[in-house]
């Protein structure tokens, strides 16, 4: 039986009006010219609006044109690079209000690498970081739901909701070729800028978490509390920091930068932009190393390209992410938005954070693979809290004095003792770690916070660093004399 002739569709009507407007377009703008880019957008706006007149008359569905056109879009920013994205109503209404410290979801930033959802960094303490995501692992699936084509914004939707409500991801470590299953409970997620402490020898430490509205202001709190100390140096930790807010980044960097130097310029289709440092800023001359890692990223990598490129401070740690575009918002009709990369970031030498990251002047992984693979199941683990409780959270500095003890000390052999037995007791497990790696290990899991810092590895070489800085100092003085 032969099927009744389709009536003509709606988006065949716009094809004759398409075309004038072609037609007309092409007699003021192409006076024997060059076919230019105006040009080619207009005739393929009439193959799309053959392509939708087609699915309209032959498709099996009957698609609403706005899902139509919306879906176009959205394919259409997909082309151009990872942050680009399109908004409707309701989800640019949900990004407008997503404002402040606190939601309910899991506590890491993402981006796309490589065209996959990639973790940037998960912040300490919260679902993600207790449930051993690190920078560079992959997110395949999120709730069985794949996540090839996904965009950033949509990923951070589908991870938050209501606190005490589960999502389960499917990951790939970075470096291994099966996945795993992480089922993590959604929580409140509450933020902490800015940590300090006095470390041993009297250097200050400084980490930053997120670069928000008020880290400067906390900066500088600390920095009040600092100016009573009498200190050797300041380590400013920017590891694990997904970055933040561009005004922050300057404000923070100004503090260790002279007056109008440059901290960082934008370079777009647009004029080049350039960010000084802030003629008001309370300039710090502490001796500088700045701590950073695959997961410092945007801000961070602001940040540390400017103390580096000003030779302000050393750099030590891994290569950072390499994250550092320019996005803005567009409003469009109805209520929609647009957002779109119009810039990247250059250090004050020139280089395209973006594409490059910042290398650091002292590059080292302080714990390899199989060993930060290791961390992860010391995480809580058992025979380390068993072994907290029979020796109390003042353990590692029990050690630390049993080996600095004299020669047939009982007590300190002891103690000494006990701290192998444990050792051989995780050997047995087949938990293999070095004697620095487990130490780390024990000091996140006692009550003292001052020993997460002073057992971190990457804080130990740069208290290090800074003796071996005093010594040259100390050698200057000496031959100037």
């Amino acid at each position: 039986m032969l099927s009744a002739k389709p009536s003509k569709p709606n988006f065949l009507r716009l094809l004759p009006l398409i075309m004038i407007w072609h037609s007309f377009f092409f007699v003021f703008t192409a006076t024997g010219a060059e076919v230019s880019p105006d040009d080619e957008i207009l005739e393929n706006i009439s193959l799309l609006a053959e392509v939708l007149a087609r699915i309209e008359q032959e498709h099996l569905e009957n698609p609403k044109p706005k899902d139509l056109m919306e879906g176009a879009i959205r394919g259409m920013l997909r082309t151009l690079d990872p942050y680009s994205q399109f908004f409707d109503r309701k989800s640019f209404t949900a990004f407008q209000t997503e404002t402040g410290g606190t939601y309910g979801g899991l506590g890491m930033e993402i981006g796309i690498r490589r065209n996959r959802l990639t973790v940037i960094s998960p912040f300490k303490g919260t679902p993600a970081d207790e449930a051993g995501l690190k920078t560079g692992d992959i997110i395949s699936q999120i709730d069985n739901e794949s996540t090839i084509n996904i965009t950033v914004h949509n990923a951070a939707e589908k991870m938050r909701g209501e606190p005490g409500t589960p999502v389960t991801l499917t990951v790939f470590h970075e470096g291994e070729t099966e996945p795993i299953e992480v089922k993590i409970v959604r929580d409140v997620i509450r933020i902490r800028s800015v940590e300090s402490k006095i470390l041993k020898s009297n250097i200050a430490y400084i980490r930053i978490n997120q670069f928000r509205k008020t880290t400067a202001a906390d900066v500088n709190q600390v920095f009040d509390e600092f100016d009573q100390k009498n200190l050797r140096g300041l380590i400013l930790d920017l590891r694990s920091n997904p970055g933040g807010l561009l005004s922050s980044a300057v404000e923070i960097a100004s503090n260790f930068l002279e007056p109008d130097q440059l901290v960082v310029y934008t370079k777009g289709k647009r004029p080049r932009r350039d960010h000084l440092a802030l003629k008001e800023a309370k300039k710090k001359n502490y001796p500088l190393i700045v701590l950073v890692n695959e997961g410092s990223a945007s801000a961070s990598e602001i940040v540390a390209a400017a103390i580096k490129d000003h030779g302000r401070g050393l750099l030590m740690g891994q290569r950072t992410f390499g994250k550092a575009s320019v996005q803005q918002l567009f409003p469009l009709s109805g209520g929609a938005a647009v957002k779109l990369t119009i810039a990247h970031y250059y250090s004050p030498n020139g280089i395209d954070i973006h594409k490059a990251g910042i290398t650091p002047d002292l590059e080292e992984t302080w714990f390899s693979r199989s060993e930060r693979r290791t961390l992860l199941k010391l995480r809580d683990h058992k025979k380390i809290d068993d072994f907290i409780a029979e020796n109390g959270d003042d353990i590692l500095n029990q050690i630390r004095s049993a080996r600095q003890a004299i020669k047939d000390d009982q007590n300190s052999e002891g103690t000494l003792r006990t701290y192998r037995r444990m050792s051989d007791q995780l050997l047995k497990d087949q938990i293999t770690i070095s004697d620095a790696g487990l130490k780390f290990a024990i000091a996140r899991q006692t009550k003292n916070e001052i020993d997460d810092l002073e057992y971190d590895p990457q804080i130990a070489a740069a208290i290090q660093q800074f003796n071996v800085m005093g010594m040259g100092l100390k050698s200057n003085k000496h031959d100037t004399k």
